[in-house]
């Protein structure tokens, strides 16, 4: 219900554009070259690359001294980029892009690859499916097994190289399956179609435990235009005077840092708006930027601090869920709360994308690169100093989606995630409320997930 993240070829990025034009680094009283004319080449695009990276890229000293600027500029980038770096990418809108399309941009559900020990085969099994996309249309649900794609068996050596055919395809089929009692049947086929553009509704419940009061909040990204929409949620929490909150970002790739910001200030009940929020390092031209909870949470059009406080919840400990698909601003709302509150979190290890990114184009009158160049500036850090998180945050409890098979709903309270963290609440093991079709599962660790295929970074702030 409320609010939607929006599911695009870019995703988990902002808006806002750095408005550079064409940096030739030239002094100050040098004469102006002349104005490029004629078609624009790879090498005249891969010299406003390389010369945007000298100026802003986080890893700028370890730049070649003379790369080929005479590569496809997709091609360039990844010659030139450091092994450090996962995430800066450059496209051309609506054509060639260094970002490769995911499952869940195109087709609306992420999945992954599992071997049953039980039955010995490799199944495909969906782990999230946005409700306005074709997968959805089509009948797929979180929970569903399928055995081919494509009418290509799945296997453990060929799962990527049939992701790979699915997100380049326009067009995906997907062969149904049942497990039960370690025997797998197929069923029929399903086609789904490629769209550009759908939505995820958020979803809010509150449970009631053991007399405690609990919110749940579940929520695929962060996006800055959502950001009144969030004032309605915690206006529901506030009226049934939760106690507790169980934030789900299992399968939330990132977004605006405005966004996570907002929510940081509603969830941290004593956070004043002078406090620092967030904190950006970059290289020796960018240097340190600083962000209290006021700045970083500002966009134009949101609401303002005051309203944020006036929705603070009565809680002094968080417990986020997450899984190796959390990434980004996502990781950002986690580490960042921490030194105003206890955070627990319950889970998996995250993806560990703890950088930041600016959108730099050609903003002359006479535009001549119509490319998009998407760097990393920044190392992110929170108000304690605390940062360097590139291998993931580690849970505090640890808990696998697969360890209770089937997949249960988000907000189902016998998820083993939010049955963990409700016991956590209670201090009482959940006893009585599994289904007795609910079995342990006999699966080994996924052999292939599409969540973790998404390779972008959250962008700064304004």
């Amino acid at each position: 219900m409320l609010f939607k993240s929006k599911n695009v070829f870019t995703n988990t990025l902002f808006t806002t554009a750095v408005c550079l034009g064409f940096l030739c680094g030239c002094k100050k009283n040098d004469p102006k070259p002349d104005a490029p004319t004629g078609p624009v080449t790879n090498r005249e695009i891969n010299q406003w690359v390389i010369d945007s990276l000298k100026k802003y890229y986080y890893w700028a000293s370890s730049l070649p001294a003379n790369p080929n600027i005479d590569l496809e500029p997709t091609a360039f980038l990844n010659t030139i980029k450091d092994n450090a770096d996962r995430f800066s990418f450059i496209m051309q809108p609506g054509g060639i892009s260094s970002l490769s399309p995911t499952s869940r941009v195109k087709y609306g559900f992420d999945y992954m690859v599992i071997h049953d020990d039980a039955s010995d085969r490799v199944l495909g099994l969906v782990t999230l499916v946005l409700n306005t996309s074709p997968a959805h249309g089509a009948g797929i649900r979180r929970g569903l097994y399928f055995t081919k794609i494509n009418r290509t068996t799945i296997t453990q050596d060929n799962a990527a190289q049939l992701y790979s055919q699915l997100v380049n395809g326009t067009t995906v089929q997907l062969t149904r399956a049942t497990l039960e009692d370690g025997v797998v049947k197929e069923g029929a086929n399903t086609t789904i179609n490629a769209a550009e553009t759908f939505e995820q509704t958020a979803l809010q419940k509150n449970f009631t435990a053991d007399g405690k009061k609990i919110g749940y909040l579940f929520f695929t990204g962060f996006n800055s235009a959502e950001r009144n929409d969030y004032l309605t949620v915690f206006d529901g929490f506030k009226a049934v005077n939760i106690t507790e909150l169980i934030l789900d970002l299992r399968y939330n790739g990132g977004g605006d840092v405005s966004a996570a910001a907002t929510l940081c200030a509603m969830i941290a009940q004593t956070v004043k708006q002078e406090e620092l929020f967030i904190e950006y390092r970059g290289n020796s031209n960018v240097g340190v930027r600083k962000d209290n909870f006021g700045t970083a949470a500002s966009v134009s059009n949101g609401p303002s601090f005051a309203q944020l406080q006036q929705r603070k919840l009565n809680i002094t400990k968080l417990y986020v869920l997450t899984t190796q698909a959390t990434a980004s601003a996502a990781e950002l709302m986690i580490n960042n709360l921490r030194p105003y509150m206890t955070v627990v979190q319950i889970g998996e290890t995250t993806r560990g994308k703890d950088e930041a990114s600016i959108t730099i184009t050609d903003k002359r009158a006479a535009k001549r690169i119509n490319w998009t160049l998407q760097p990393i500036v920044y190392k992110v850090f929170n108000a304690a100093g605390i940062g360097g998180y590139s291998s993931g945050l580690s849970p505090n409890f640890t808990a696998s989606e697969t360890d209770i098979l089937p997949l249960k709903p988000f907000g189902d309270e016998t998820d083993p995630f939010i049955s963990k963290a409700i016991s956590l609440i209670t201090g009482k093991v959940a006893a009585g409320k599994a289904p007795s079709a609910l079995k342990n599962a006999s699966v080994t660790l996924p052999l292939f997930n599409s969540a973790m295929q998404n390779n972008t970074a959250m962008q700064a702030g304004n």
